[in-house]
């Protein structure tokens, strides 16, 4: 081999030592202070978390100069798309199943960010929106099996004295295609019905059984839409895309909780509930274990909303195994949700004008700095911005 060939290959092979650490594929593990942008994320999942995601990545672009996308095309696309993997993270309001776990191509981090309720929405013409109907989780399962079809049931207004209910069939709205909404409706339906239990159970989808009149929509915001414009209609929806929607048409229920107090959600009841059942806990999942038997509807506090959610946001524990993996992506994304979680940053964005998100316990939040901490980079440390 001649001076300039060996001269050649001293060079290659120097450049891809070069490229070898910068990347930390050999050599030391830990890092300096990284580059950390400008970087765009991508990000989808949860419909319910949209307003406030956007609120986050609007903020954190302002601070940083790193961007963050999220369409929110709803929980079980978000999975999907976690799972292929096409985006950088995936947010649902449902813990992720066996089956969905075992399907990732490496662990994932469970991440509560955020929270919210589920609550009933309906259109009663003749009951002014400000009311609040009673309703139990018996009688919403018998509405959804059927077995209740007319407003003014026996069982409806046994718990709604001085109201006039119509004599008017009840029209069921629901999700379509894979829903967090649905996860947490289900849950809460199998909890409080043990027919609902056997026969439909709880899920992202399931097969609602045939109601007197059903239909079903594609968004939060199409199911509240008709809903809004339909009488004698009932549907299920997160709190904050009822709150938001300025309308007299449409009236949400209280809801019975364990302690037998009808309760209307707001952002503090959501927020005692929260804490209430972490409190009652035995131990809160590590954040690289299985969350799939948390729930957070039914909490036991007595003024506790009893449909209250975890807002889970998912991303893979070794950030090269996901979306088009770079060590500069993986700084800004440990960047990105730690100031999702921070109280002096991200947190203090959940009850924003027209944002209604509850404040999670502190526990949780400690919870997630920790799984945070575990993210790597080919097995390296990823390091700090």
């Amino acid at each position: 081999m001649g001076l300039i060939a060996v001269i050649a290959v001293i060079v290659i092979v120097a450049a891809g030592l070069g490229l070898a650490y910068e990347q930390h594929w050999i050599g030391p593990k830990a890092a300096t202070a990284g580059i950390c942008g400008p970087v765009t994320l991508q990000g989808d999942g949860a419909q319910i978390a949209t307003p406030l995601v956007l609120t986050w990545a609007a903020a954190y672009a302002a601070q940083t100069g790193n961007a963050v996308n999220y369409p929110g095309a709803g929980s079980g696309t978000g999975i999907t798309h976690f799972t292929s993997p096409s985006i950088d993270f995936g947010i649902a309001d449902n813990p992720l199943s066996a089956a969905q776990t075992q399907a990732l191509p490496s662990p994932a981090l469970t991440l509560p960010v955020t929270g919210s309720a589920i609550t009933i929405a309906y259109n009663l013409p003749n009951v002014a929106s400000s009311v609040h109907l009673n309703l139990t989780g018996p009688i919403l399962a018998a509405i959804w099996l059927g077995t209740i079809t007319n407003w003014n049931s026996a069982a409806i207004q046994a718990i709604n004295p001085g109201v006039t209910l119509p004599n008017a069939t009840i029209k069921t709205v629901d999700r379509a295609g894979s829903a967090g909404t649905t996860y947490v409706f289900t849950d809460y339906l199998s909890q409080e019905n043990a027919t609902w239990s056997s026969l439909v159970g709880k899920g992202l989808s399931v097969k609602f059984p045939a109601a007197p009149s059903q239909t079903a929509q594609s968004s939060n915001s199409a199911l509240l839409s008709l809903v809004n414009s339909t009488a004698d209609t009932i549907g299920y929806s997160d709190l904050t895309d009822v709150l938001t929607l300025n309308t007299h048409s449409l009236g949400y229920a209280s809801i019975e909780n364990p302690s037998g107090k009808f309760v209307t959600p707001t952002l503090a009841d959501t927020a005692t509930a929260l804490a209430d059942k972490v409190a009652s806990m035995s131990h809160i999942p590590a954040a690289t274990a299985s969350w799939y038997n948390v729930s957070m509807v039914n909490a036991n506090g007595t003024g506790d909303y009893p449909l209250a959610t975890f807002i889970y946001l998912y991303v893979y524990q070794a950030t090269n195994k996901g979306f088009a993996p770079t060590l500069e992506k993986s700084e800004v994304l440990v960047q990105w949700i730690t100031w999702v979680i921070s109280t002096t940053e991200g947190q203090t964005y959940v009850s924003a004008p027209n944002l209604y998100y509850p404040a999670l316990p502190a526990p949780i939040l400690s919870n997630d700095a920790t799984g945070i901490g575990t993210m790597n980079y080919n097995g390296g440390s990823i390091p700090s911005c």
